[in-house]
Parts: structure tokens; sequence; C-alpha cells
């Protein structure tokens, strides 16, 4: 039976990168958590792991700074190795984590992720190869436990697919608050190759929430580990240290904490109904299911979902409005299932006073712009908060 950390020591594991942000490069650092050391030794594997943020200066300057620690097993996990990976900040709304800006690119496991994600990542990559080849070339039967928490989170499961395929060791992944990392492929070859996948957030964390379809969590179809109850959307949910904050949440062993279904629903909203809708994770991801119910009851779900790996975000979003635009001229169920969708979005976004008069491509691609923006806007700060 593979060994997992406790709640406690995988969350210092993501916390404490936090603390070697401006750590030299290959320096030793101690961790202060007993919650970790008690387990790992961090003194003896190479030193602080740097890599490049991925804002507009770290790339212009080459800029890195501490992201990762890697610690060496003792105790009942003799044998394993640890790896902790901190989130990042970012410095405007025009950067990689905004989602007209986004774009794909390919991961270890041959799928296509978040480019910004696995940018940073390959920035890290020749430090954590030298680090790690040591303890796991020889060592096959060692775990190695990948932690992160918010864009770390991301980070930690970019690294746990390469050290599967490069080191062939089994992998345990730990994450809090993190966002999707890459489309509905990533996320399937993530269930299936990493040996354990504990996905923690709380309920009204907005991280979790981007980016939106079609990017997928994984485990996909799996369960994530809810911490918090889903009470609407509040970015100081985010955070690590502060009330509620995952430190403070993740206790106790992972089989007394609650779990909460991620499979995909077949959700259908009625227009007249929209004023039920709130700004909620709970309320984005029926907008979510609604969304991909329509575009398979229509018979177009597979094909935009091609489209996605075509070309850009800001490409994906102008066929999918065409597409939609397209299925509401299919019949009159279909037109109220577009309007039933369109409303629910609009009071999401707090646009209570819009109603819909046109159906037109431009007019819903507006609606996406709208709730998009919503979205995104709490999730950047909630983390620019907390990094």
């Amino acid at each position: 039976m593979q060994k997992t950390l406790p709640p406690a020591t995988a969350v210092w594991l993501a916390q404490t990168p936090y603390d070697v942000r401006e750590v030299k490069a290959g320096q030793n650092f101690n961790p202060a958590a007993k919650q970790l050391t008690r387990f790992f030794d961090f003194s003896q594997t190479g030193g602080v792991i740097h890599a490049t943020s991925g804002t507009v200066l770290s790339t212009i300057f080459n800029r890195s700074t501490g992201f990762a620690v890697v610690g060496k097993g003792k105790d009942r996990f003799t044998g394993d190795v640890a790896l902790g990976i901190r989130g990042t900040k970012f410095t405007s709304g025009r950067d990689w984590f905004s989602n007209a800006n986004a774009s794909l690119a390919t991961a270890d496991n041959n799928s296509m992720v978040h480019s910004g994600f696995q940018k940073v990542f390959r920035s890290m990559q020749p430090a954590l190869e030298k680090q790690l080849a040591p303890l796991l070339n020889t060592n096959s039967n060692g775990v190695v436990h990948c932690a992160g928490h918010s864009l770390g989170g991301a980070l930690a499961n970019l690294a746990a697919i390469w050290i599967k395929q490069r080191f062939g060791n089994r992998v345990a992944l730990y994450t809090f608050g993190a966002p999707r990392v890459g489309l509905n492929d990533f996320a399937l070859k993530s269930s299936g190759s990493i040996d354990k996948i504990y996905r923690c957030l709380h309920g009204d964390d907005p991280v979790p929430m981007v980016p939106v379809w079609p990017f997928f969590h994984a485990p996909l179809n799996g369960c994530s580990v809810l911490l918090t109850s889903a009470t609407g959307i509040n970015i100081s949910s985010h955070s690590m240290m502060e009330n509620p904050g995952y430190v403070t949440t993740s206790r106790g062993q992972w089989e007394d904490l609650q779990r909460h279904g991620d499979t995909i629903k077949a959700v259908r909203l009625a227009y007249e109904r929209r004023f039920e809708c709130s700004f909620s994770t709970h309320w984005q991801e029926r907008l979510t299911h609604a969304l991909i119910t329509l575009l398979k009851d229509a018979g177009f779900l597979t094909a935009v979902s091609v489209q996605m790996s075509i070309g850009g975000i800001m490409t994906f979003y102008d066929h999918l409005a065409a597409t939609i635009e397209k299925v509401a001229l299919m019949s009159p169920q279909f037109e109220t299932q577009v309007m039933g969708l369109l409303g629910h979005m609009l009071v999401f976004a707090g646009k209570l006073t819009v109603t819909i008069t046109e159906l037109s491509a431009r007019f819903i691609r507006w609606v996406f712009n709208v709730t998009l923006n919503a979205m995104y806007s709490a999730a950047r700060k909630a983390i620019e908060m907390v990094s």
C-alpha cells in the first residue's frame, strides 16, 4: 500500500516554498514547520530551486526567484522524496493568467496544457533533474510527494507527470486551491498515471474555477477534498495562513475529510428562474455543466472541444459563440435552452438588468466576456492577496 502524507504535512509542504522566494538558488534551507521536518530533511538535497515566474519583467530581465524545495524522507517516509512548489504573483491584468492571453503548450505526457504553467515549469526543470536524479536513479521504490498551493498546485501537477515519466517512481499529488492545468486529455492522462491525487479546495475559493471549460481538473470524473462548504465566492478563502486558510482546514486524516464529486451532470436552465443564480462556485459549476449539456444535446460537443486544440482561447470563444447562435436556430427547444443558459450567466456576472432580446453570436460573445471577466477578476484578486 502506497504511503501518503497526512493532510497537515501535505499542506505545509505546499506552504513552505513561499518562504524561499528571496533565497539564492542552491542555498540550503531548513523549514520551520515541525509537521514537515518530522518526516523530511531538506538540508541535504541541493538547496532552493529557482524558476522564472512568467511575468513580463521576469521574462525581460530573466529574473528567477525561489520556487521549490526538495526533501529527503525519514522516519516512516524513509526512501521517499518531497517536492513543494509555491504559487506566483502577477504584475498586471494582461499576464499569462488572463483568459484572453491564454494559449496551449504540450506537456510531458503529450497532452495540451496552459502555456503559462508549462513555461514556468520548464524554467525549473533542469534544477529539478539535478536534485531528483541522485535521489531516484537507484531508488525505484521511493514515493515522490508533490505539493503546491494556488498556481504552485498547477506546477506540482506538471512536475508529477514529468517525474512519473522520467524516473518511473510512484507519485502522490497534493494540491490546495489549484487552478485547472490542461484540457480533457491532460486530466485523463494525469488521472491514469499519478498514483494518488488529493485535490483540496475551499468551497468558495475562486481560483479552482479557472481556467474555465474546456480545461479540466484531475482526477477526471473523480472527487475533490472539500475542506469548507461553498457559500459564495470569497477571495480570502484562497489564503494559506489566514482563517479559513488551507493550513487551518487541512487537519485529521484523508478518509475523514468530505469529498465532492466532480462528474459532469446534465443541467438545463430555465430563463424565468435566472434570478435564483448567484456569484458562487456552485453556480459556476452549474453553468459549466449547462453549457456542456447544451452542446451535447445539439451534437456539437466534440466539434467544439476539438476547436480548442486548433486555435487559441479567443478564437475558441468566437467559435463557441457562433456555434451557440446556430444551436438556438435549430429548434424552439434549443432556443429556450440557450436563453436559460445566457440569462443565468448574466445574473452570475452581476448584469441583473440586462434582458435578452437577441441571440446573435456577437451578443453571446459579449455574455461570455462579462462572465469570464467576473470569474477571472475574483481569481486574480485572490492570487494577489496571498502571493
